[in-house]
């Protein structure tokens, strides 16, 4: 029995020293919200480069995140770079570069819908969506140019936003918009 006690207790006392925001039981409350909570990863480049962005645009934003680990998502992006003659760290220094990328990767409106929208960037994107998912109930998927993603909050009521996990088209190509 006092072993059953001390487990349970070492169970609490681990659970309480963790932040919920770093947890999978978390749930966002905005797009703006799910990007701060990403970025708090310490292997997270993709998310820390967009929230200087999202801080400066006022209303509603749909944001492209790929739909894979912290890791996975830094590698993609260092790939990137690298043929910018970037490295990771000297594009969390470089404010410009960041900018593009989260421009390049960001929609000022609420959620993506059928038809042609622009990035912060200006480039418009040809958008295809489906709110049944196509044989995936309940699940909102929209097909960016050769981007496909999930809408992760959808059920949120309309104004917070919207975060679209993406997969790329096949393994070689970027989950998210080149700058």
């Amino acid at each position: 029995m006092t072993r059953h006690v001390l487990g349970w207790t070492l169970l609490a006392l681990s659970l309480s020293a963790c932040d919920l925001q770093g947890l999978d039981l978390y749930s966002p409350v905005s797009a703006r919200d799910y990007v701060r909570s990403c970025a708090r990863s310490q292997t997270d480049v993709y998310c820390e480069a967009l929230l200087p962005t999202l801080a400066a645009v006022q209303g509603p934003v749909a944001v492209l995140a790929p739909n894979m680990g912290d890791d996975e998502r830094t590698a993609h992006l260092a790939r990137l770079l690298a043929e910018k003659g970037l490295s990771t760290e000297a594009f969390l220094r470089d404010e410009a570069a960041k900018a593009a990328f989260a421009r390049a990767n960001i929609f000022a409106l609420d959620r993506l819908t059928t038809g042609v929208h622009r990035t912060l960037d200006g480039r418009p994107h040809q958008v295809r969506c489906d709110p049944e998912g196509q044989g995936d109930p309940g699940q909102e998927v929209c097909h960016v140019d050769d981007l496909s993603g999930v809408n992760r909050l959808q059920y949120l009521s309309p104004g917070n936003g919207s975060v679209y996990a993406t997969a790329a088209p096949s393994a070689d190509a970027l989950p998210f918009f080149r700058f």
